[in-house]
């Protein structure tokens, strides 16, 4: 019964950026010929920064740059930042624990949640909704690599 209590007090408000410090650090995960590279930098002033990109044959294919922020009624709203054309697009928390947060935004195209789950070999993100009318969802399990450029190996 305390554990379900304590799950509780984090869905409420009031769960901080300060709660997300399972997502610091750098991440790395093979996608077929493809490498998911992530890093998030620890929680400081109720923000997180971080970066993603996905390199394909030694070149990188997709990045963009990523800000989780606490608003002063302390909701957690993630934004990232694809290329600089594109209007950054947020997502706020509608759960969050010691080892997992989903974000929404039900208005976006896709993806309309965006999931991090602290796992026992590193860190899983999931970005899911509708697309065209259908359920799709993308998983991105990664693991912990150093910060210094270390990629998993095939």
């Amino acid at each position: 019964m305390k554990r379900f209590l304590f799950a509780i007090a984090l869905v409420c408000p009031g769960a901080g950026a300060d709660d997300l410090l399972f997502m610091a650090g750098c991440w790395a995960g093979r996608l077929g010929p493809m490498t998911v590279e992530e890093q998030w930098t620890p929680a400081v002033g109720g923000q997180m920064m971080g970066m993603a990109r996905t390199v394909k044959a030694g070149r990188v294919i997709f990045s963009e740059f990523l800000r989780i922020r606490e608003l002063a009624d302390g909701t957690l709203v993630y934004t990232p930042r694809i290329g600089s054309v594109e209007k950054p697009v947020e997502f706020r928390a509608i759960r969050v624990s010691e080892t997992e947060v989903v974000f929404e935004n039900a208005t976006h195209d896709f993806p309309q949640r965006i999931l991090y789950r602290k796992t026992a070999d590193g860190l899983f993100a999931r970005i899911e909704g509708k697309d065209k009318g259908k359920d799709r969802g993308e998983d991105f399990p990664m693991r912990r690599v150093s910060c210094s450029g270390a990629r998993p190996q095939p």
